[in-house]
């Protein structure tokens, strides 16, 4: 569908006189059978005659000759050919120049499998070889490789995701200039190398990119992160079978035996959100106590941990598991977390037939740290052990546990 409408913007550039393609990691997807997101595409008209054109536009870069054009709803990146000027931070350019030709605009691009054109009736311009390289399984920079990750650094990391999305090899050139300017990655911000990061171990083959993470030393800087990955890269692959990049980096961080005072390290140098910070510290601490062994699978004490962390931490819980036991992983796992927590009478504080107001009145002590501790005590008898949920017997045992406190 969404094809069907960027050839809507094709056709009108082409029947005012101008070149049209679609471009970049659409085109390269499409030609390699994976599912096609955004469709950007580029054209020798200038973003004037683009906004001329198209009423109904949003113009999101003029500056770099971007025009994002709406057609039903669905916005498409409309770019005039460009070159880019001297780089800034290793990142930006400073300016951008408009040009006539096609094939300038595809060599400022970083690698060969994104430096491809294709017009509404598929005809490919393809001047630096892309697809003798996907062919090939290769990740190759344009023109020089040093040029180009001197550009723009964050290169470097695309590289790697890319290798590790589509399984491919990294070019023995491009290797190269990747190990030679790795230290240029320091200047990228960090918000920039998580996202990057996260679509790597997300990817098909995470154990690609890990290894070429290691073999480049792209995050030397991050001494912290790049030991993550050198002594996590055994069991890598087991990434593949967990279904979030939290569950994703919480495996890893097991995996090198990190503490979760170091895996909180590794999240606020990525500035991961709080949340994501506090689930994966979570996992951590609980694979670490928990100490499953690869591939050894054992029975687990669910009821403390459903009271103790509740049922969605645990249901994940269960999906690492697997992953650790995975040459040996037990279907019964799932089911037997399932068989307790519906053993179980009650699953909170909440559950219980009196509050904290009712062991005050009844015991008749000022309020304070011994309520929630005596309602715990009570919740774990309770769940776990048989004690009657009713006021009367849980009263009884909060004052038997009132007075041994006292005593």
């Amino acid at each position: 569908m969404a094809i069907e409408l960027a050839k809507r913007v094709l056709d009108r550039l082409e029947e005012h006189g101008f070149e049209a393609y679609y471009v970049g990691g659409c085109v390269r997807d499409w030609l390699l059978h994976r599912p096609v997101h955004d469709i950007d595409i580029c054209t020798n008209a200038h973003p004037s005659d683009v906004i001329r054109l198209f009423p109904d536009h949003v113009p999101t870069g003029l500056k770099h000759g971007t025009v994002s054009v709406k057609i039903e709803g669905q916005l498409f990146e409309v770019t005039t050919y460009r070159t880019e000027g001297k780089y800034e931070d290793y990142r930006r350019p400073v300016d951008v120049q408009f040009v006539s030709e096609l094939r300038l605009d595809l060599e400022r691009r970083d690698f060969t499998m994104n430096a491809m054109a294709m017009d509404r009736n598929q005809e490919l311009q393809d001047p630096f070889d892309g697809r003798l390289d996907m062919e090939q399984q290769l990740v190759r920079a344009v023109g020089i490789p040093l040029e180009r990750f001197q550009e723009d650094a964050l290169r470097l990391l695309r590289g790697v995701r890319f290798a590790s999305q589509l399984g491919f090899a990294i070019e023995e050139q491009t290797m190269l200039a990747m190990k030679k300017t790795a230290p240029l990655l320091a200047h990228i911000a960090v918000e920039r190398v998580r996202e990057e990061l996260n679509k790597t171990i997300d990817s098909k083959a995470p154990e690609v990119g890990c290894r070429l993470l290691n073999e480049t030393k792209l995050m030397a800087y991050a001494p912290a992160v790049e030991m993550l990955f050198q002594l996590s890269s055994e069991h890598v692959w087991r990434l593949k079978h967990l279904q979030t990049v939290i569950q994703k980096w919480s495996l890893l961080l097991f995996a090198a035996n990190y503490t979760t005072a170091q895996s909180r390290e590794v999240c606020q140098f990525l500035k991961m959100s709080k949340r994501d910070s506090e689930a994966i510290c979570c996992y951590v601490d609980l694979l670490t106590r928990l100490r499953p062994q690869w591939d050894v699978p054992e029975s687990v004490e669910w009821g403390p941990l459903l009271l103790e962390v509740g049922w969605d931490m645990c249901s994940e819980l269960t999906i690492l598991l697997q992953a650790c036991w995975w040459k040996e992983k037990q279907s019964y796992l799932s089911q037997a977390l399932v068989d307790q927590y519906e053993k179980m009478p009650v699953k909170t504080i909440k559950d219980l037939a009196i509050t904290g107001l009712d062991l005050q009145v009844a015991i008749q002590k000022k309020p304070g740290e011994w309520i929630m501790r005596v309602l715990e005590s009570l919740l774990r008898q309770t769940a776990l052990h048989g004690l009657p949920n009713t006021p009367e017997a849980l009263l009884d045992v909060a004052k038997k546990e009132v007075a041994q406190d006292e005593h």
